[in-house]
């Protein structure tokens, strides 16, 4: 273990990619605290994660610390303002406790996971504004307003003047999709490729605050969201690709794909901005 206590907001936290991430960073992080802002829909999923956390904690000499942000719909814009105030709450509380408790945060780290796929069954001349809208209130302006609320929040914490070895991360989980299209993935692609160009922004804006942003691609990962893609996708030839990939086992491990970004995290190598793939890690 090395000295260091990070914060670590993680949306999705419930299931899949963010439980995995959540575990991975206590294991192969190596920092002796970690104070954890789980944000989902599902209460008892979220408890769950946490609770083994600080089990597993408790087994390795780090101290676990955390709370549960529950029923948290980021696709209900009428409520985006209650829901990010709730996720502000949750870490001041975990910052005035570190700062009580004397051992100040070094390290804030927003991962930003949760997101959805839209509807692959359609091509973009099928596509209606209206659910257009809907997807992107979730997948784009949830995500804005996640990162600058965030933003806002820890640069008012943690003035570099003040503390000047405070890092901050904003971390999107991306996709191949951003950067290369593919018939069918109309909403998915326009969305990734809007959160990655506005980490760039990020990254440019806030390059003078020790603030780094990350679009990290876990790659085809064999979890629900790809069994979905298997069972709408509209585009036979990928379907074909996919599948054959199920069957043969190639699909990425959720565990090893965590790893990696924490790997990224760890070394802290990566050009703030940059769009980091599983495969190129």
């Amino acid at each position: 273990m090395t000295a260091g206590h990070h914060l670590i907001i993680i949306t999705g936290a419930n299931r899949g990619f963010g439980a995995s991430v959540a575990h991975t960073y206590l294991e192969s992080s190596e920092v002796d605290t970690l104070s954890y802002v789980l944000v989902g829909r599902n209460q008892a999923g979220l408890q769950t994660v946490l609770d083994t956390l600080k089990q597993t904690g408790a087994s390795t000499n780090a101290t676990v610390k955390g709370l549960v942000v529950a029923n948290v719909d980021l696709a209900d814009t009428d409520k985006l303002d209650a829901n990010l105030a709730r996720i502000q709450e949750a870490a001041k509380q975990l910052r005035d406790e570190s700062l009580q408790s004397k051992n100040v945060i070094t390290k804030s780290i927003l991962v930003n996971n949760a997101g959805s796929l839209g509807d692959l069954s359609k091509t973009v001349k099928e596509f209606t504004w209206q659910e257009t809208r809907k997807y992107l209130d979730f997948n784009v302006v949830s995500f804005v307003g996640l990162c600058s609320t965030f933003l806002k929040d820890t640069l008012a914490a943690f003035p570099k003047a003040q503390y000047p070895e405070h890092k901050t991360v904003v971390i999107g989980v991306s996709s191949l999709l951003a950067v290369q299209p593919f018939s069918n993935w109309g909403h998915y692609a326009a969305g990734k490729a809007a959160r990655d160009r506005f980490l760039g922004v990020i990254a440019l804006e806030e390059k003078g605050n020790n603030v780094k942003t990350l679009n990290y691609a876990p790659g085809p990962l064999d979890n629900e969201m790809q069994a979905d893609v298997r069972a709408t996708l509209g585009d036979k030839e990928q379907l074909e690709i996919y599948d054959g990939m199920h069957k043969a086992g190639s699909l990425v491990k959720m565990d090893d794909s965590s790893k990696k970004l924490v790997l990224l995290l760890k070394k802290d190598e990566f050009d703030s901005g940059a769009h980091v793939d599983f495969y190129d890690v």
